[in-house]
């Protein structure tokens, strides 16, 4: 006999965590708060999880595996990689629309850098990122968009603008931070696009 299906995904708790460190920080991220969010009892949420640790950890190799289907995503939906990799960038906040939304998941990275289980996700993460960053820019080169001496160094400088434009916006940005974003992505690009002709 096979057990009672599951109500709620994996995916949709996973999702209700990003929920909860985005609105309220880890200091409010509770096992009885994410399942609030999910729509399950938190004794529930606790015997699928076993703890909140274990649920972090969980969540973050989540976030981490999930690097490729964010590109894959942009690439379905866009006609090229340059559009990919802007796409892909402004995308990543996710549910982060206000100031205080970054400012708890900032609280949040302390935990990513503290604990080791959760740093090797986020290092993971951002290993990843490079990487599929790195593919798209390739492929633009390939394609003779970009003029780009080593794809991987413009990489790693778009992973840096974008994190870097995550805070100037949260400190002193004006518009929405998705716009903050693309305009910031589309600067850096642009001195490499092959001019058309």
């Amino acid at each position: 006999m096979t057990g009672r299906p599951r109500s709620v995904s994996d995916e949709a708790i996973f999702d209700a965590v990003a929920d909860v460190v985005t609105a309220v920080g880890p200091s409010g991220l509770t096992l009885a708060a994410v399942a609030r969010r999910a729509g399950l009892s938190a004794p529930g949420l606790t015997q699928r999880f076993g703890s909140k640790r274990s649920l972090l950890v969980a969540f973050a190799s989540r976030e981490a595996a999930g690097v490729a289907s964010i590109f894959e995503d942009a690439r379905a939906a866009t006609p090229g990689p340059l559009e990919a990799i802007r796409k892909a960038l402004v995308s990543l906040p996710g549910p982060i629309t206000t100031r205080e939304g970054v400012a708890n998941n900032l609280a949040f990275l302390q935990l990513d850098l503290t604990d080791p289980d959760l740093h090797r996700h986020a290092a993971d993460l951002s290993r990843s990122l490079r990487a599929e960053l790195t593919t798209l820019l390739e492929e633009a080169a390939k394609n003779g968009d970009v003029v780009v001496d080593r794809c991987e160094v413009l990489a790693d400088s778009l992973y840096a603008i974008y994190c870097g434009a995550l805070l100037t916006w949260a400190i002193d940005g004006t518009g929405e931070l998705h716009s903050w974003l693309a305009d910031r992505i589309d600067r850096t690009l642009a001195p490499h696009r092959r001019a058309q002709t």
